[in-house]
């Protein structure tokens, strides 16, 4: 209780200087790919920090959610719900991070729906700008951006006839070549530390091969219809339809495995519903029912269903544009409201509005 009182008095200290400082907490758009309207916007609305004493006691680690909107990426964090930059982009852009070294890198895919499709690189931490190019061609137009973890850029590209992953050097974007390919469509990417792959949604086709190439393998049996396939770490890949038939292909495998759906897990599974909690073996997956919208949550080691987290009722709220996690919370957005709820315990939380459109397009630790 002492130390509660100490901190308490620390933060109203804080608070005051915070106030007399007229807002200089808040940090300034980056140059070079800020949004200085945004951040002036943020500043006029919470001239003075919110201070939240879960920070100071350690309940809970930083993350950061990215989420894109029409007009810009976000960068806003869990502790406090404070908006650390906004990046304008050219329509609503697709994100990718690398947190291998230690400064870290963000990746910036937008112009999706131009003929000038660009990717740049920013610092993770300050959202300032270090490389750009704009010769990037036609890329699927959700989740076709991720990163290697030799520090590769990756990218999701097709045309009529076949789809491919070209990759560009983690600074410079330089260009360095084709890393798979695959006939037909595709439309999400999937990138773990040992391989990657191609799904295509409508045809159920999941086309895996190494990081550094060689042969690609397409996994049986096909699942048409898919709403979501994911590929954890280690390499293991995880595919859900909407009328709940759900599958597996560990690494080396060809074959999918079917995985029993619990019985009492009744609904629809939403596009893009379905992620893979890092730092746990955990699955989560964003259904809709007649009584609402959930968060189905299974334990992975076992194949076990662990919960059910109510997310809002029947008719609003439900999860939009998928959901992401990174253990303890999976985070999601609904008619522009960013959420987040707590796997085990279910507890929801709003972190701010973005307006609709808003998407979740990558959580990091940090």
């Amino acid at each position: 209780m002492r130390l509660r009182a100490v901190l308490a008095v620390t933060a109203m200290v804080l608070l005051a200087a915070c106030g007399d400082a007229g807002g200089r907490g808040v940090a300034a758009a980056p140059p070079g790919g800020g949004a200085p309207q945004a951040a002036a916007r943020t500043a006029s609305q919470s001239p003075t920090p919110t201070f939240n004493m879960d920070d100071m006691m350690g309940f809970y680690p930083q993350q950061t959610v990215f989420v894109a909107d029409a007009e810009k990426v976000s960068a806003v964090t869990l502790l406090n719900h404070f908006t650390r930059y906004a990046i304008a982009t050219r329509g609503k852009a697709q994100v990718a991070t690398d947190t291998v070294t230690a400064a870290g890198w963000l990746y910036v895919l937008d112009g999706l729906e131009t003929a000038a499709v660009r990717l740049r690189t920013f610092d993770l931490g300050t959202g300032v700008e270090r490389a750009s190019r704009s010769d990037i061609g036609l890329v699927a137009p959700q989740r076709a951006i991720a990163t290697a973890v030799d520090g590769r850029v990756l990218v999701l590209k097709s045309d009529v006839r076949h789809a491919w992953v070209d990759a560009y050097e983690r600074l410079t974007l330089k260009p360095l070549g084709t890393v798979i390919e695959k006939p037909g469509c595709g439309d999400r990417l999937l990138a773990s530390q040992i391989r990657l792959a191609i799904v295509c949604l409508a045809t159920g086709e999941i086309a895996v091969n190494e990081l550094h190439g060689g042969a690609t393998t397409l996994l049986a049996p096909l699942m048409p219809g898919l709403a979501a396939a994911v590929m954890a770490n280690e390499g293991t890949i995880y595919a859900v339809t909407p009328d709940r038939r759900f599958a597996t292909a560990g690494y080396g495998e060809t074959t999918l495995t079917p995985i029993r759906w619990p019985a009492a897990w009744t609904g629809t599974v939403l596009p893009d519903g379905l992620a893979i909690a890092n730092a746990s073996a955990t699955a989560v997956i964003a259904q809709t029912d007649t009584d609402g919208s959930w968060l189905r949550v299974m334990a992975m080691r076992v194949i076990a269903p662990q919960a059910s987290q109510r997310l809002a009722g029947r008719l609003t709220g439900a999860p939009q544009f998928g959901i992401m996690a990174f253990y303890p919370f999976a985070y999601f957005t609904s008619g522009g409201s960013v959420r987040h709820v707590q796997i085990d315990t279910g507890i929801l939380e709003t972190m701010t509005e973005l307006g609709q459109g808003a998407t979740i397009a990558a959580v990091v630790d940090r």
